[in-house]
């Protein structure tokens, strides 16, 4: 069924290594990665933003762009997906990156998300929160979004992957990119090849976990979640 449902959605980036950056065209990225490019709602950045998120495609010149994936690269389509939520109302899905160069500008965020709602389904889709936060290596928060899952994770065919323009910023570390689903929008997460970039964030005590799921007599089982960026 998943299989099914992901081919909708699945990205062609034709990666042949875990970690590395792939340049691509500005509009194969805004066409190429199924983006929803929303009306923004409630961005709240860290310190002096230069812009808000844009509610249309930005308008930034026609270079290359890079795309960051901390997953296995794997074609959609042939993922080993599922779909899960942080295990506290307080905790995020985060994905460590590290920029390609130092003062490579972070553009958009890249989620594979669903609230669980389909074409089948005989009521229609309630508006349900998510935020995301982009944090330095020292979990110092850099960019706080706030927004509905309607524009983004609803969709006939139960998940899409989402673009999230965010202000141009520069990144001259690893950063993550925190994802709270709250409980009732669910993040893509890939069953294998886990590249050891996936955690859990507590915002409590700004402590990372290993992303992983339980299995069975206590064992447990590492994971990538699908999340992705681009910038240039």
């Amino acid at each position: 069924m998943v299989i099914t449902l992901l081919s909708c959605v699945a990205l062609c980036f034709g990666v042949t290594a875990v970690n590395t950056p792939v340049k691509l065209g500005l509009n194969e990225v805004q066409s190429g990665l199924a983006g929803v490019n929303a009306p923004v709602a409630n961005n709240s950045p860290a310190a002096n933003p230069p812009a808000k998120a844009a509610a249309a495609p930005a308008q930034v010149p026609q270079e290359s762009v890079t795309v960051l994936e901390q997953d296995s690269g794997t074609n959609l389509t042939k993922m080993n997906i599922t779909f899960t939520i942080s295990p506290t109302y307080g905790s995020a899905q985060a994905v460590r990156f590290t920029p390609p160069k130092s003062g490579w500008n972070l553009e958009n965020i890249l989620v594979m998300a669903t609230d669980g709602w389909n074409a089948t389904s005989k009521e229609q889709p309630k508006p349900l929160p998510f935020t995301i936060e982009i944090r330095d290596a020292n979990f110092t928060l850099l960019y706080h979004y706030e927004g509905i899952q309607l524009p983004y994770f609803t969709n006939s065919n139960g998940v899409r992957m989402a673009t999230i323009d965010v202000p141009s910023i520069p990144m001259k570390e690893d950063f993550f990119v925190c994802f709270y689903g709250y409980g009732s929008v669910s993040l893509a997460t890939e069953l294998q090849n886990a590249t050891g970039n996936s955690y859990y964030y507590d915002e409590r005590t700004s402590q990372l976990f290993r992303g992983v799921l339980p299995l069975r007599n206590n064992q447990t089982i590492p994971v990538n979640w699908l999340i992705r960026v681009a910038g240039q």
